[in-house]
């Protein structure tokens, strides 16, 4: 067990339990974290900061008065750096989003040099992932600096179905072949949502859509062209600057459904490999092949589509560095315009979890090859001609200890950015998200200020309480909408 314990200063900034816990998680995932902050501690003067583990005292020192979250936390990961013996790339940065803290001091007025200088003296963060954070900054500054916050949303669709479930997999996907009798219902549902989404902001411009999953593509031919039926029929899409449909899986992807996409004018589209690794395919439950993955994405060039992206994963079981730079060549050699690599993320609720806990699985040993296939993919990329525009980390990292700082970035070819994910990931604008499970932000620009509104997960309880999920709209959005 680690143990802190730390005296409230004054100005009442001791309340950050959360970040010490998930430094600390960091460095030691399998341990328990608590955190004891004290209205007063009398044996001790000034502001003391105690931190145990195990038992055994690893840190006592004095804090000075007003202390800051960050001083706190840079004494917490030099004891833990020499506990441990090793270096986290992050520093002591412990959010999802460490190019918004970059972005941020850009629009304070700081050029590179300032902005690397302060991750690396302030936050600790290694000078690579330093320049990395700048670069993203940077690209997110020249995209979606300036636009009209107040007066935009975006839309997320979310379609929770696939053509099977990945081993890895955690979200609120269904498996289509158990739930297609309910796609159409579910299709039903969908459109009262977004019937009353294009009523009620119908005085806000559409910047962007996202049809996401879940695998929309899952869908049969006839129910993903009433999907984009519905979309024109009801919102402008002439105004969105971008609408994406992640296609994903090439086991769902059809000349014909490639078709209905063209036709209804949709600009983005992922096809996502993770690997061209065909065993490791097999192996964790991807029902295509390699030779698949090229057809299709070959078929939808063809079709027209000049921007498509292909998701990768690195640190997947059984992989090693050789297996992923052939994979890099072999995406390299398609030439998509654009490609975000994903670290493993194997969550407490995917089916290799549950494998791993039951044969006793330690996947310590692939772990330290991710930062080395991460540096490959950005190194290989860039030199491709790609920029890096997006990023953000998991806190989740498969209960091991060698990935828990990494991170998941895109990158593209100039003028072939997602703007969707760089807005959703700065929560700069509204995020209008429908469907199950689906999670709206609504954003107050200039008060700092950001609201949910959920929508149940489950698939039956979404089409069975469809109403209720937009009375929580119309309720979450009131305020929104009257200024």
């Amino acid at each position: 067990m680690i143990q802190f314990e730390i005296k409230k200063n004054h100005k009442g900034n001791g309340e950050f339990s959360y970040d010490l816990q998930a430094l600390a998680a960091s460095f030691y995932p399998e341990k328990q974290c608590v955190v004891n902050l004290r209205e007063d501690w009398q044996e001790k003067s000034g502001y003391p900061f105690l931190m145990t583990v195990d038992g055994k005292v690893l840190c006592d020192e004095c804090l000075p008065e007003g202390y800051t979250k960050n001083q706190v936390k840079q004494v917490c990961y030099r004891a833990l750096e020499k506990l441990s013996g090793r270096k986290l790339p992050w520093g002591i940065l412990t959010g999802i989003r460490p190019a918004k803290i970059a972005l941020r001091m850009l629009w304070q007025g700081m050029d590179e040099s300032q902005v690397r200088k302060q991750l690396c003296e302030e936050y600790l963060v290694h000078e690579k992932k330093a320049t990395l954070a700048w670069k993203v900054a940077n690209k997110e500054n020249e995209l979606i600096g300036g636009a009209d916050y107040a007066e935009n949303y975006n839309l997320y669709i979310g379609i929770p179905f696939c053509p099977s479930i990945c081993q890895y997999c955690s979200f609120s996907s269904y498996d289509y072949k158990r739930f297609a009798d309910r796609a159409d219902a579910y299709l039903d549902a969908l459109e009262k949502e977004i019937a009353y989404t294009a009523q009620a902001f119908s005085g806000k411009k559409l910047h962007t859509i996202y049809v996401g999953g879940g695998t929309p593509t899952s869908l049969s031919e006839p129910q993903l062209k009433r999907l984009m039926d519905l979309i024109h029929r009801y919102l402008p899409v002439e105004e969105a600057k971008e609408f994406t449909v992640e296609a994903g899986r090439p086991d769902s992807i059809t000349k014909e459904k490639l078709r209905i996409l063209r036709a209804a004018e949709v600009t983005r589209i992922s096809i996502n490999p993770q690997t061209m690794k065909q065993e490791t395919l097999d192996r964790i439950g991807r029902k295509h092949t390699v030779k698949q993955i090229k057809d299709v994405f070959y078929e939808a060039r063809k079709q027209g589509f000049d921007n498509i992206n292909m998701d990768l994963i690195v640190g997947l079981p059984g992989e090693d560095e050789v297996d992923f730079v052939n994979t890099l060549l072999q995406i390299g050699k398609m030439e998509p315009d654009s490609v975000t690599v994903h670290t493993l993320v194997i969550k407490r609720a995917s089916r290799m979890r549950r494998e791993q806990l039951e044969s006793g699985a330690d996947i310590r040993a692939e772990d330290l090859l991710i930062p080395y296939m991460q540096d490959s993919s950005g190194e290989y990329f860039e030199e491709q001609g790609f920029e890096p525009y997006y990023m953000y980390r998991q806190k989740n990292k498969s209960g091991t200890t060698r990935n828990t700082n990494q991170e998941n970035v895109a990158y593209a070819k100039p003028g072939k950015e997602c703007l969707y994910n760089m807005l959703i990931m700065e929560e700069l604008e509204t995020i209008v998200a429908l469907g199950s499970g689906a999670s709206t932000k609504i954003v107050y620009p200039g008060e700092n200020r950001m609201e949910r509104v959920e929508n149940v997960k489950n698939v039956d309880e979404y089409i069975n309480r469809i109403d209720e999920m937009i009375e929580r709209k119309r309720s979450g959005f009131r305020e929104l909408l009257q200024k």
